[in-house]
């Protein structure tokens, strides 16, 4: 869990955000959001709602499994053990493009930053081949849709919602095993098929993320829910740790996402 008091710059700023958003759902009855979140500022966003026992809020990226998400904060009279995810100003856009013309996440990102898009308006980039899925805020999506009509030097064309959202949505591929425990060189061993001196390399030369936040204790643990990236091997979820084995070792299953 974050640490709350050791924020510092645009991190307390934020930290100050998520407070005045439990304040105005639970003191004033409004509905707040705060958006596009990565997965540090998730966090974050988790222990203010922790710290002031507030449990009326929700996540949503626009699908299930969405890494960037608008953080909405509800008054006590809307039941957030519901679904609320329509409530939220989130909006989906196809950009179709020649499948011959190959564009990535960061060409995508960069048209539109071209346009004063910033990230907290844009969630979570899914690139197929011919095809895009952009999830961003309500308020900026008249403005792409009026003004995106290149991406680099590749002419796209516009349509609102997914339709074909599976087609670009990331594939990940199941991972299932044991581990010694839930300790960080642990997992990443495990992840990476490395041995577990090359895991604590990785750690120690700030290889490694946990829910977006550089970590550095090899001895620290990894929660069920974690998503872990690692330069050079790339991403992976924790979905679960199920159990011991009759030899006394902790059943793991995650997913890499390729």
């Amino acid at each position: 869990m974050v640490n709350l008091q050791q924020l510092t710059g645009e991190e307390k700023i934020l930290q100050a955000r998520f407070q005045d958003a439990v304040n105005a759902a639970r003191l004033k009855n409004q509905i707040k959001f705060v958006g596009f979140l990565d997965l540090r500022a998730q966090q974050i966003m988790k222990a203010v709602a922790q710290a002031n026992s507030f449990s009326s809020w929700q996540l949503y990226g626009g699908f299930e499994g969405a890494e960037r998400c608008v953080a909405g904060f509800f008054p006590d009279y809307i039941d957030c053990t519901e679904d609320q995810s329509f409530l939220f100003p989130v909006k989906a856009i196809t950009a179709r493009f020649r499948e011959q013309d190959k564009l990535s996440h960061r060409d995508f990102l960069g048209s539109l930053m071209g346009l004063r898009i910033t990230r907290e308006l844009t969630g979570d980039l899914l690139v197929g081949e011919g095809e895009a899925v952009l999830f961003v805020l309500d308020t900026a999506f008249p403005l792409i849709m009026d003004e995106l009509v290149k991406v680099g030097k590749v002419g796209v064309s516009l349509s609102e919602g997914a339709l074909e959202l599976d087609s670009v949505k990331p594939v990940i591929k199941p991972l299932s095993g044991t581990v010694n425990s839930q300790r960080l060189d642990a997992v990443i061993a495990f992840l990476t098929r490395l041995a577990r001196e090359k895991a604590q390399n990785l750690i120690r030369q700030e290889l490694v993320k946990v829910d977006g936040q550089i970590r550095t204790d090899v001895a620290g643990t990894v929660e069920a829910g974690c998503i872990l990236s690692v330069r050079g091997y790339g991403k992976y979820i924790i979905y679960a740790f199920d159990g011991i084995t009759k030899k006394g070792r902790l059943r793991i299953s995650a997913g890499h996402y390729e």
